[in-house]
């Protein structure tokens, strides 16, 4: 079974850490560090998944390819 909404987790976890962030100061002793620690890995680990779905980041399939092959062109153009 495939999760539908991704990205809505994502954020959530990107809040959920930065919410964490926000209020680790009422947290006394050892316990702030930990918690500390795992906000800032959840946080983090939410940003590097939303901004690593932008499609931005996709390869983009173009259909002239001529530019990609611009040195396998400039070979044969060479021989000749």
């Amino acid at each position: 079974m495939k999760f539908k909404n991704k990205t809505t987790l994502y954020f959530l976890l990107v809040f959920i850490g930065g919410g964490i962030l926000l209020f680790r100061d009422y947290i006394e002793g050892e316990k702030q560090i930990v918690i500390t620690v795992i906000a800032v890995c959840v946080m983090m680990f939410g940003l590097y998944k939303v901004t690593s779905m932008q499609t931005s980041n996709k390869h983009k399939a173009y259909d002239n390819e001529e530019y990609f092959n611009r040195e396998k062109y400039a070979k044969e153009e060479e021989e000749e």
